[in-house]
């Protein structure tokens, strides 16, 4: 950990991940054999709390897991990549979360999740405890993600900022109940999730961040690159690097975890983007969302710091 770096608390899931690889998705009534079958810990929450803290944040994760083998093999795996578990939550009643991923030749995937205790994560919950542990923890940033319930997420968030933290919401997946007005600095989303934000005319909109009234928004846009705009700011391109695509899975939640860390290292967010999305790119060069993560983390720091 860099301990010059600012906190960052992840809010979000904690899930065991199924991944299924296939030859293609399954049509409507379609049996298909898959060629292979891996399991890992995952969910939106873990993925970024893993690869902020492996980018070198100090980083707690908030969220829940249930009493039961997934629950365990979930905080062994964070806390060996360096983030803090103090703040999860472990109901007693509900099962840990789990994702059934599948993964296609061509590196696509499609995912569901059933939530189990992530639906369970309370948000007074985790401020008491955080009381109980930190007398004054008010800087740094809290990352938030929605596959834990949205309102527990944004009362968490209100809570951070009543301690002078900021808030960064990677509005995924798509919300629910709309934005609360006021309640997020930063918001990083995908093409789909920008559309249901900022509506189907967003990327005719000359200043998203502008339009919602936030200070910056990050659009990633896979091979296309990433949008960046800051209010008050022209809109930014910052292209892709050029990768052979073997699985995306976890690359948006790689992208997040890394682009916080660098901003709670102090980075300007441009160069934060830049960096997010080089070391999302080579995660797509490996099999699996967080479990892919060291490993590819250490191969493209062998390439150099513009790699």
């Amino acid at each position: 950990m860099n301990p010059a770096s600012e906190p960052l608390l992840v809010f979000g899931s904690i899930n065991q991940d199924i991944v299924l690889s296939v030859a293609q998705f399954p049509e409507p009534g379609q049996t298909l054999m898959a060629s292979g079958t891996q399991t890992a810990i995952g969910g939106k929450g873990a993925n970024q709390a893993i690869a902020a803290a492996l980018a070198g944040a100090q980083t707690r994760m908030v969220g829940a897991v249930g009493h039961d083998g997934g629950g365990a093999e979930a905080l062994e795996a964070l806390e060996a990549a360096g983030v803090g578990t103090d703040l999860v939550q472990r109901p007693s009643e509900v099962p840990t979360g789990t994702a059934y991923i599948c993964v296609r030749g061509d590196g696509e995937n499609t995912i569901v999740v059933d939530p189990g205790a992530n639906h369970a994560v309370r948000a007074q919950a985790a401020d008491r405890a955080l009381t109980a542990r930190d007398s004054v923890p008010d800087a740094g940033w809290v990352l938030l993600s929605l596959e834990a319930p949205e309102q527990e997420a944004f009362a968490f968030a209100a809570a951070a900022r009543a301690r002078g933290m900021r808030v960064a919401l990677n509005a995924s997946p798509l919300l629910q109940d709309g934005l609360p007005d006021g309640a997020v600095d930063l918001l990083i989303v995908n093409e789909v999730e920008a559309a249901a934000v900022a509506g189907s005319g967003w990327a005719q909109s000359p200043n998203l961040a502008d339009q919602l009234s936030m200070e910056a928004v990050v659009v990633t846009q896979g091979g296309a690159g990433v949008r960046l705009d800051v209010r008050g700011a022209q809109s930014v391109h910052i292209p892709a690097i050029p990768v052979t695509v073997r699985d995306t899975t976890g690359c948006g939640d790689a992208f997040a975890g890394v682009l916080m860390s660098r901003l709670c290292r102090g980075e300007p967010l441009p160069e934060a983007a830049a960096a997010a999305a080089r070391w999302a790119g080579h995660v797509a060069e490996f099999d699996g969302a967080s479990a892919s993560y060291r490993q590819a983390f250490a191969q493209a720091a062998g390439r150099g710091p513009e790699s």
